[in-house]
């Protein structure tokens, strides 16, 4: 089956649609076909994490290919939710399927982000961080470097992650690394909610309300309620 999600060229975002994916190629019985926005080039190494996921096949920048065919997945769609743990983003992806296609598919609530084991730095004495990156490309209503701004950490005790380097590699810290991840409303926070690592969600008083909710609701959006990760202000996180 061929998928094309050209809704978002976000992170996190992207992310939450992994579990309908999963779910849609164990409905199938085959892994997909997908095809991705070009902008999400920006995350390196997206590509071959993808291809690393047992229900994916192939993947494709939309400006490599002429589309013809393909299963639109979007979120741009109602937020009802079908199980209350389920991230509502992944929800919204669930109900564009569910309107659209008709499919009689599950979302896969028991996904995991399956990560290339690589040998990395030994960090394991440090605390992860993945703040907000500073790029061209990110929502400028929100703040970068959140968790640095706010925790005020000591460098010695603390490693940020290197956006520049490939994804998979930033992966297997965090994968590997046997303290909490910490973190804040970043791409990355979502893929190691997918990996069921257990993370730190952290937010500030400009995150109090977005998009007209409150905070709490953005965590429910984007994370599983019965995983690892939780929501915490950064002034409470001691590092």
């Amino acid at each position: 089956m061929l998928i094309q999600i050209n809704c978002t060229a976000n992170l996190g975002d992207f992310g939450n649609a992994l579990p309908v994916i999963s779910g849609i190629s164990k409905y199938t019985n085959e892994p997909v076909d997908l095809i991705i926005r070009n902008e999400m080039r920006k995350f390196v190494g997206i590509k071959e994490l993808l291809l690393y996921q047992p229900c994916i096949k192939s993947v494709e920048f939309d400006d490599e290919v002429f589309v013809q065919g393909a299963i639109n997945l979007s979120s741009w769609t109602r937020m009802n939710q079908e199980d209350e743990n389920r991230p509502v983003e992944t929800c919204r992806y669930e109900n564009w399927i569910n309107d659209n296609y008709r499919m009689l598919f599950e979302v896969d609530d028991d996904f995991e982000l399956q990560v290339f084991p690589m040998l990395v730095e030994n960090v394991t004495d440090k605390t992860i961080i993945g703040d907000r990156w500073n790029h061209s490309t990110i929502d400028t209503r929100r703040k970068t470097n959140v968790v640095e701004h706010g925790c005020n950490p000591d460098p010695s005790k603390v490693h940020y992650l290197d956006y520049s380097r490939n994804i998979m590699y930033n992966l297997n810290l965090i994968k590997q690394n046997p303290n909490p991840f910490i973190t804040t409303f970043t791409g990355v926070g979502i893929l190691a909610d997918l990996m069921n690592k257990e993370t730190i969600v952290c937010w500030d008083e400009d995150m109090r309300i977005w998009d007209g909710h409150p905070v709490e609701f953005d965590f429910k959006r984007h994370y599983y309620g019965n995983r690892k990760s939780k929501l915490v202000h950064v002034k409470d996180v001691i590092l």
